[in-house]
């Protein structure tokens, strides 16, 4: 693969107050993609990703470099003054949104830059995927990388065809990044308890009285900001509810019934304090989980072996949940 690239590298946009802009994308027709991209250069930076394809030509071989996605065009620079300009070029051009926010689709700029690179140090290591990032999370480990080009890249480890990829996310584009073998990796205990240290979040205290495996529970939640946070405390918790039915057959159910209340309970504020940015309609795999939670506290319901007394507490805090989240659409 190559790249048309319209900075030198090593080169950035810097704003007004000097730090460094973010990237956003947009889809262009294929036909304008060269008069667009001409026009957007005038005053940003901006990036398309090419592979050489090779096609045969009568009796001969004829290598041909195209873009690798079609129309897919990479922007450096704010995207209002980005989206501004493309109305000027063409009312019918818009910056792709993020699936989970809803808002334009926003790339870092380290992580737009080590793409960039990548891409130069060897055609084959980037493949663009046809599903979203968390098709890829079952039975596949989520990873933070700590060393090399990819450092503070995050994403699950995949083997395809006999090669270690990292499959993550740029903007809302889910990529495989090959030749992942030297890199060294943090896995998704450590990053769930990284990212809570980065927030300053505390447990328990010494004195609370808790079992230990609410303080397991707590150390999943933390304040998520972008869609990998989602996932990987999803991941977390879809463990907790299949632990849950080692302990239904060991007849838990008054734990089963507190952990799949505090587990609703957790995930309502999370899902409530990032209502603003990663919409709740957007962040299924947590929404996945809950459901998950009211069946087993359903089934603790309907089970004849329950207490009455329990029933009415399972009963009686879903009631609650509802009224607080009702976005979690519990059936009371």
């Amino acid at each position: 693969m190559k790249t048309d690239l319209s900075i030198r590298k090593g080169e950035f946009m810097p704003s007004a107050n000097g730090t460094i802009v973010t990237w956003c994308y947009l889809f262009v027709h294929h036909t304008k993609v060269e008069r667009v991209n001409e026009k957007l250069k005038e005053r940003f930076n901006t990036f398309i990703h090419k592979s050489i394809v090779y096609k045969q030509v009568k009796n001969r071989v004829k290598k041909e470099e195209r873009p690798t996605i079609s129309g897919l065009l990479f922007v450096q620079g704010d995207n209002c003054d980005i989206q501004r300009m493309l109305h000027e070029i063409d009312p019918a051009l818009y910056l792709m949104n993020d699936c989970s926010t809803h808002r334009t689709a926003v790339i870092p700029d380290r992580v737009m830059q080590a793409f960039i690179q990548v891409s130069q140090m060897d055609e084959n290591r980037i493949r663009f995927m046809p599903h979203a990032l968390s098709y890829y999370s079952t039975g596949h480990p989520l990873v933070r990388v700590t060393s090399g080009v990819l450092s503070g890249f995050e994403g699950y480890i995949v083997r395809m065809s006999r090669d270690k990829c990292l499959v993550t996310s740029v903007g809302d584009i889910t990529v495989a990044i090959g030749g992942i073998h030297k890199e060294t990796f943090e896995n998704i205990e450590t990053y769930l308890r990284l990212r809570r240290e980065e927030q300053k979040l505390g447990g328990f205290s010494a004195d609370d009285e808790v079992l230990s495996w609410q303080k397991e529970l707590e150390s999943c939640f933390f304040h998520p900001e972008n869609q990998l946070d989602v996932v990987a405390i999803a991941g977390r918790l879809h463990q907790w509810i299949a632990e849950t039915h080692n302990w239904m057959q060991e007849k838990r159910y008054a734990d089963i019934a507190e952990m799949a209340c505090l587990l609703l309970e957790k995930t309502g504020a999370c899902l409530l304090s990032i209502d603003a940015g990663l919409h709740v309609g957007g962040s299924k795999d947590l929404l996945s989980v809950c459901r998950d939670a009211e069946q087993m506290l359903s089934v603790l319901a309907a089970d004849a072996g329950v207490s009455a007394e329990l029933k009415q507490y399972i009963f009686s805090q879903k009631q609650s949940l509802a009224v607080r989240y009702p976005f979690l659409s519990l059936q009371v």
